[in-house]
């Protein structure tokens, strides 16, 4: 039977199917219709609709249900694609996917000037590149990974210190340079998105992303979706306060965890102990401007043994441990994902983190409780952005619009 497409969707029913598919991949009629609320009926006659349309179709797989085998529904996921954008201090990490989220095309544009213009004008000038490339097979949408705190309802980046930003319509003005909507949500909270559906915490249903680098921030993510909080909050980790009348932080705040176990902290911790140990052999000391020294190079050379190095991570590290082991006794996840720099250059930090977890925890919650390194880097916030804007945006008149 031939299908003649319709570009009506009434009542929702193709953008609340394709939804479905996005967020849970291979599935069932019955299925659908249990997620949806859609009838049996409506469902056979809106999935007949979307494989003639090419957005759709019946996989060749049966997954055994417990009784007679069923046939899937996926997406099609070579006829339409999806950009996400992540950024970092240093440039823009920009992609292009298709709808099981392989990649297609990645782009990394340094960034010069930190200006709200400039970020703006190099992301939108890669995306028209990327148009260009890719025309009409790329749905006109984008989700973007930003530094700082984040309302992702209204797009507006709240305040992002590194950059000096504050109150910033970000999404307001993607809209107004491309014509097409965005969103936006912490790029830490994007790359744990990643994590949670294609990376190291594809396995678990509850676990919480934590993203070590020059500050800390993390995502609370249950049953593959992004724990948002009442006002878009939840996830500041590196905000629980750790010493009352500590180190100031950026927030403002004093004894943030951010300001005793980020790769800033270990700078500054490096610095001083140097400095007060010149007569002790260290492979930090060198003959170069102490303002020169880098996390990264604190957390390999604790790794290669330096005794001074592992004392400094070891330190950061334990108030690290210390704030997941709250978080245990508080939710309770199955696992924690700990991404960025340092735990990817230092596996003394994170086996420190895990022991101090587990030492401060109650023992019946965390002894099962799973830590692992995160598998992407800053190409997997390009990556979550993209899935946010599905979870967001995705409807069948983006899909089927000229």
């Amino acid at each position: 039977m031939i299908v003649t497409p319709t570009p009506l969707d009434q009542k929702g029913s193709k953008t609340a199917i394709l939804q479905c598919l996005h967020k849970y991949g291979a599935i069932t009629r019955v299925r659908l219709a249990e997620l949806t609320g859609l009838s049996r009926a409506t469902i056979s006659t809106a999935v007949s609709e979307l494989i003639g349309l090419e957005l759709v179709r019946e996989s060749k797989e049966r997954l055994n249900t417990g009784g007679r085998p069923a046939v899937t529904l996926k997406l099609k996921s070579d006829t339409r694609l999806v950009i996400g954008a992540d950024l970092d201090p240093d440039a823009w990490t920009i992609g292009v996917f298709d709808l099981r989220f392989n990649q297609i095309a990645i782009s990394r544009v340094p960034i010069q000037d930190r200006s709200i213009s400039s970020i703006i004008g190099l992301l939108v000038g890669q995306v028209k590149n990327f148009i260009q490339d890719f025309g009409k097979r790329l749905l006109p949408m984008i989700g973007i990974g930003l530094p700082g705190l984040i309302d992702n309802r209204n797009g507006i980046i709240i305040s992002a210190s590194h950059f000096g930003w504050s109150k910033v319509a970000f999404s307001g003005q993607i809209r107004k340079e491309l014509g097409w909507p965005a969103v936006i949500l912490n790029h830490n909270k994007a790359r744990g998105l990643a994590e949670c559906r294609y990376g190291a915490g594809r396995n678990y249903h509850q676990m919480i992303y934590i993203g070590v680098g020059r500050g800390i921030a993390g995502g609370i993510f249950y049953n593959r979706q992004l724990v948002e909080g009442a006002f878009n909050g939840a996830g500041e980790i590196g905000h629980i306060t750790m010493v009352p009348n500590g180190i100031l932080c950026s927030c403002g705040n004093q004894g943030c965890l951010q300001a005793y176990s980020s790769g800033s902290a270990l700078e500054l911790q490096a610095r001083k102990r140097v400095r007060l140990s010149l007569d002790e052999h260290t492979s930090l000391t060198s003959d170069e401007d102490m303002m020169q020294l880098r996390y990264e190079k604190v957390c390999q050379a604790a790794d290669k043994g330096d005794w001074l190095a592992r004392e400094i991570v070891e330190e950061c590290a334990q108030y690290l441990g210390i704030a997941m082991a709250n978080l245990v006794n508080i939710i309770n996840p199955e696992a924690f994902i700990l991404g960025g720099s340092v735990p990817r250059n230092s596996k003394l930090f994170v086996d420190v983190a895990l022991k101090t977890m587990r030492q401060r925890s109650v023992s019946q919650l965390s002894q099962s409780t799973e830590v692992n390194v995160a598998q992407f880097n800053e190409f997997g916030g390009a990556l979550g952005a993209a899935n946010f804007a599905m979870d967001e945006l995705f409807s069948f008149p983006l899909c089927v619009e000229e």
